[in-house]
C-alpha cells in the first residue's frame, strides 16, 4: 500500500515539478562530465608535459567537485523544503485519516529514492554520451590530436557520481524524516494559507534602511576600486563585508518601498492586476531577502568566472605567440668565468644557429625607484625599493637585429626606457610622461628620448621588468656601478628538428660546464601554459555552470512554490470574472521581476569588480574584455532565460488546474 502510493506520488512530483527534477539530472550529468576528463586521455595524442597537466587538472576537479557536491547537495535540500512545503496539505489528509508520522515518513523516503534513482540514470545516461562531446572540448584546449577517437566510459567517474549523490540525498531523507517530526496538524493542514507579512510596515524605517544599502554598496564600491584585488587586506575583506551588507539590507528593504513606489501611480497600480502582482512580488522578496541576496553574490561570481577566467585562458595562445619569439633563452650572470655562449656544447655551436647574447647591469645602491617621483597606486607590482636595470644601446640593437628590426641611435645624453611585461607599463610610461631625469653618475644626467615606451622581447621569459637603455660610452662607468649583471643568450634555430637536437643537447649537458643557471624553450614554456590554460577554463565553465544552475534553480523553485501556494487566490481571480490570458500576464510579470532583480544588481556589481580585477587580469597580457562579456551573457540569459521559461509554464500548468 504505501510502496504504491510513493510510486503514485513519485509519478506526479516529476510531472509537477519538472525544473526540481532537471536541475538533478543537469547536476549528475555535469558532475560526471567533468569528473571523466582523465578518462578523455586515452583517446588523444598527447606529449608527456600536457599528460602531466591533464594529472593536475583532474587532481584539481577532484577536489573542486566535493565543493561543487556540497553546492548542489544544499541546493537540493533547499529545493526538498519547498517539495514539502508545497505538500502540506496533502501530508495533513493523511495523518488527519489516522496515518502515523512513521509512515508518511516511509512514504518520503520511497519517494525520495524513486526520484534519486531516476534522476541518477538518467543523469548517468546524459553525462556519458555528453562527455563524448566533452572529449572535443578537451582536445581542443590541450591542442591534442584525436585521430583515435573513440567511446570512452569513465569507471572513476561513475563511482563518484554515485557516491556523492547518494551521500545527498540520504541526508535529504534525513531532512524529510525531521521535518515530518516537526510538523504539527494544524501547520500541514493551513499552511498554504498563511500570509507572508512585511517585516518593515513603516515605509519611512524601509526607505532609511534602503538608502543604508546604498551607502554601504558605494563604500565597497570606493573600497574595492581604490585597494583592487591585488592587496588582500583590510580594505579588501571591508568592501567584501560592505558589499554583502548592503546587498541583504537593499533586497530587506526594496519590498516595502515597491509596494508604496507602485501605490503612489494610481494609473499604474490599479491597470490590470498590477495591484495583484505588486503584493505578490513585494510579498515574496520580503520572505526571501536572504535567498535573493545569495543569488545575486553567485550571479556576481558567476558573470566573474566567465568573463575573466574565460577571457584569461582565451588569451593564452595569441599571447605567448605574441611574446615568446626565441627558440632558446639561457640566463647566468657575471660570476660565471665564461660568456653564456662559450659553455654551450660544441655540436649546439656547431648548427646554423643564430644567437645574442646580452648583458644587463643594474645601479646597485645608486638609484632606486623610490628616488623617483612615480606613482605605484595602480601598478600591480611595487619597484620601489628594487635598483634600476640598465642596458646597453649595442645589446639592444642586437635584440632588434635578431628580431628583424632596424636598430636606433641613442643620444649621449639621452635614455630609452624598454618594458616588455604589460605588468610594468604603468610604471614605465611615468618616466616618460614627467619627463623624469636619470642621474645616472656624478655630473650625467640622462633625459627621456621621447614618450614612447618600447616594448621589444628580451627573452622568453620576462627579466627585470624595466630596462634603461644608454648609450655605449658609458659602458665602464655602469661595469664599475653594478656590482654584477645579468647574461642573457636567445637562440633562434632554423627548424623544429633543429630545435629538438639543441633542446637534448642542452639537457645533457654537464653542470659542470655550464655558464648558466638555467634555460627555457619556445616549445616548453607552451605545453606548460596549455595546462595553465586548461586549469582555468575548466574550472571558469565548471564553477560557472554549477553556480548558475544553482541560482537559477533556487529562484525558479521558489516561484513554483509561490504559484502553488498562491493556487487559491487565483483561482478566486477567475471567479470574480478575470481572464485568463489576464492572470497569465500577471504571473510572467511577476516572476520576469523576480527573476530580473537579482539579476540587474549583479550586473551593477560585477562592472565594479570587473574594473577592479583589470590589473590582475593584466598578468595575461591584452585581453578583449568586451568580446568575452558578450559571451558571458549569452551563456547567463540561455541558462536563466531556459530556468524562466520552464518555471512559466510549470507556475502556469499549476494554477491552471
Amino acid at each position: 500500500m504505501l510502496t504504491k502510493l510513493a510510486f503514485k506520488n513519485a509519478g506526479k512530483s516529476v510531472r509537477d515539478y519538472a525544473v526540481y527534477f532537471f536541475t538533478l539530472v543537469l547536476g549528475v550529468s555535469v558532475f560526471y562530465m567533468f569528473n571523466s576528463i582523465y578518462a578523455q586521455k586515452d583517446i588523444m595524442v598527447v606529449t608527456e608535459t600536457q599528460n602531466d597537466s591533464m594529472v593536475a587538472l583532474c587532481q584539481l576537479l577532484s577536489i573542486i567537485s566535493v565543493f561543487v557536491a556540497v553546492v548542489l547537495g544544499f541546493l537540493i535540500v533547499y529545493a526538498n523544503n519547498f517539495f514539502i512545503k508545497r505538500r502540506k496539505k496533502e501530508l495533513g489528509i493523511y495523518m488527519t485519516l489516522g496515518m502515523e508520522k512513521s509512515k508518511i515518513s516511509v512514504i518520503l523516503v520511497l519517494e525520495t529514492l524513486v526520484m534519486a534513482i531516476a534522476a541518477l540514470l538518467l543523469g548517468l545516461v546524459v553525462g556519458i554520451f555528453g562527455s563524448q562531446f566533452m572529449s572535443v572540448f578537451t582536445a581542443s584546449i590541450f591542442e591534442a590530436d584525436m585521430s583515435g577517437f573513440r567511446f570512452v566510459f569513465s569507471v572513476d567517474a561513475l563511482v563518484k557520481s554515485v557516491l556523492y549523490f547518494a551521500i545527498i540525498f540520504v541526508v535529504v531523507i534525513l531532512f524529510n524524516i525531521g521535518a515530518i517530526n516537526r510538523y504539527k496538524l494544524i501547520d500541514l493542514i493551513y499552511g498554504g494559507r498563511k500570509n507572508e507579512e512585511l517585516k518593515v510596515r513603516n515605509i519611512w524605517v524601509s526607505i532609511a534602511i534602503f538608502c543604508v544599502s546604498l551607502i554601504f554598496l558605494a563604500a565597497a564600491y570606493y573600497l574595492i576600486l581604490k585597494n583592487g584585488m591585488v592587496n588582500i587586506n583590510a580594505l579588501f575583506f571591508s568592501s567584501i563585508g560592505l558589499g554583502t551588507m548592503g546587498t541583504l539590507l537593499f533586497f530587506f528593504s526594496v519590498s516595502g518601498i515597491l509596494i508604496k513606489l507602485i501605490q503612489s501611480r494610481k494609473n499604474v497600480y490599479y491597470k490590470n492586476l498590477n495591484m495583484f502582482v505588486t503584493k505578490q512580488l513585494s510579498s515574496k522578496i520580503n520572505t526571501n531577502f536572504v535567498s535573493i541576496s545569495v543569488v545575486c553574490i553567485v550571479l556576481l561570481l558567476v558573470i566573474g568566472i566567465f568573463s575573466c577566467g574565460y577571457s584569461v585562458q582565451n588569451s593564452f595562445s595569441a599571447q605567448l605567440r605574441e611574446n615568446i619569439i626565441y627558440d632558446f633563452s639561457l640566463y647566468g650572470d657575471s660570476s660565471f668565468e665564461t660568456t653564456i655562449y662559450e659553455s654551450l656544447p660544441e655540436d649546439v655551436k656547431q648548427q646554423d644557429i643564430t644567437w645574442q647574447e646580452y648583458s644587463i647591469y643594474n645601479s646597485g645602491e645608486k638609484l632606486h625607484y623610490s628616488d623617483f617621483p612615480l606613482d605605484f597606486s595602480s601598478s600591480f607590482i611595487d619597484m620601489s625599493e628594487e635598483s634600476l636595470s640598465i642596458m646597453l644601446l649595442s645589446d639592444y640593437n642586437k635584440m632588434l637585429e635578431m628580431q628583424q628590426k632596424q636598430g636606433i641611435a641613442l643620444g649621449e645624453e639621452e635614455y630609452l626606457i624598454l618594458a616588455p611585461n604589460e605588468l610594468f607599463q604603468d610604471t614605465a610610461r611615468q618616466f616618460c610622461e614627467k619627463n623624469i631625469s636619470l642621474p645616472l653618475f656624478d655630473g650625467v644626467t640622462l633625459k627621456p628620448t621621447d614618450n614612447t615606451v618600447s616594448r621589444i622581447t628580451t627573452a622568453n621569459q620576462g627579466f627585470g621588468g624595466i630596462y634603461f637603455v644608454v648609450s655605449d660610452c658609458y659602458k665602464q662607468q655602469i661595469k664599475e656601478l653594478s656590482d654584477t649583471s645579468n647574461q642573457i643568450l636567445n637562440i633562434n634555430c632554423k627548424s623544429d628538428e633543429q630545435a629538438s637536437q639543441v633542446k637534448v643537447s642542452l639537457e645533457k649537458q654537464n653542470d659542470n660546464n655550464k655558464g648558466y643557471y638555467y634555460f627555457d624553450s619556445k616549445q616548453g614554456i607552451y605545453e606548460n601554459s596549455v595546462g595553465t590554460k586548461a586549469i582555468v577554463s575548466f574550472l571558469a565553465i565548471y564553477l560557472g555552470i554549477v553556480f548558475m544552475i544553482s541560482c537559477a534553480a533556487i529562484l525558479a523553485i521558489q516561484q513554483l512554490s509561490e504559484a502553488a501556494d498562491n493556487k487559491s487566490r487565483y483561482e478566486l481571480l477567475h471567479k470574480l470574472g478575470t481572464d485568463k490570458n489576464m492572470i497569465y500576464k500577471a504571473l510572467f510579470k511577476q516572476i520576469l521581476c523576480y527573476f530580473l532583480m537579482p539579476l540587474l544588481l549583479a550586473v551593477v556589481h560585477s562592472v565594479v569588480g570587473i574594473t577592479a580585477a583589470n590589473e590582475v587580469i593584466k598578468i595575461f597580457g591584452r585581453i578583449d574584455v568586451t568580446k568575452n562579456i558578450i559571451v558571458t551573457a549569452c551563456v547567463i540569459i540561455g541558462v536563466y532565460g531556459a530556468y524562466f521559461g520552464l518555471t512559466y509554464m510549470g507556475s502556469k500548468s499549476i494554477i491552471s488546474k
